[in-house]
């Protein structure tokens, strides 16, 4: 008989089985560093810094870091304010600011037979200063919506988990119902408690950006203070 981390495993094949058949991929290799440190009860900050790959993983496509607070309100719900300043990497071939602010929310139900789902929702407003197009000058308002189911492996700091998000433009009209999917099954190692490794695979698919799918490996530190 299968175990529950055997259906889990089986439902990651089968969500991952269908971007696998795309064409025209291209792959890339981000990096990503957190950390996060208690301020009083509820109330954290985080700082989060990322480079990422793309061409093979031969080329920085942008870098960023990431600043914010965060209030935890329960076990089961916390929200956010979060700036990133972005380098990105734009059509003359060299590397533009670009500023992004988001609120974020995040709920997650009561853990079920060690499974546990989340969902966070982020609104995010982001500036560029590369100006090709007159559209270029106008902020651009997303929303983005994420489901996570993750596993907690008994007796060991060991933390596999799935997920889905889905982008959509909101400050001007398109034809797409959601213009980037993004999906990611990854695992987590916490050592000692305060410092978490992970490894990720991340499949890109978007309407808007070029190339339009993307294979990813994400590498990942975070560290409690």
């Amino acid at each position: 008989m299968m175990t529950r981390p055997g259906y889990f495993m089986l439902f990651i094949v089968f969500l991952v089985s269908f971007p696998a058949q795309a064409q025209k991929t291209d792959y890339g290799i981000w990096y990503e560093a957190k950390a996060e440190k208690n301020l009083w009860k509820g109330l954290r900050i985080d700082l989060e810094a990322s480079i990422r790959t793309n061409e093979n993983a031969g080329n920085i496509e942008k870098f960023y870091i990431e600043p914010g607070v965060r209030y935890k309100f329960n076990d089961y719900f916390n929200a956010g304010i979060y700036y990133r300043f972005i380098e990105q990497q734009e059509k003359d071939d060299l590397y533009h600011p670009r500023h992004r602010w988001f609120v974020q929310m995040k709920g997650s139900a009561p853990s079920l037979a060690r499974f546990t789902l989340s969902v966070r929702y982020r609104i995010q407003q982001q500036f560029k200063t590369f100006i090709d197009d007159p559209e270029d000058e106008e902020p651009q308002w997303f929303q983005r919506v994420r489901l996570e189911l993750d596993y907690d492996v008994r007796g060991i700091p060991l933390k596999p988990y799935i997920n889905a998000e889905m982008h959509m433009l909101l400050s001007g009209p398109n034809d797409y119902t959601a213009d980037k999917w993004r999906s990611m099954i990854g695992v987590e190692y916490t050592l000692n408690k305060r410092h978490t490794f992970g490894l990720e695979y991340i499949y890109n698919d978007s309407r808007v950006t070029k190339p339009p799918y993307e294979n990813l490996l994400g590498i990942t530190y975070s560290v409690k203070l």
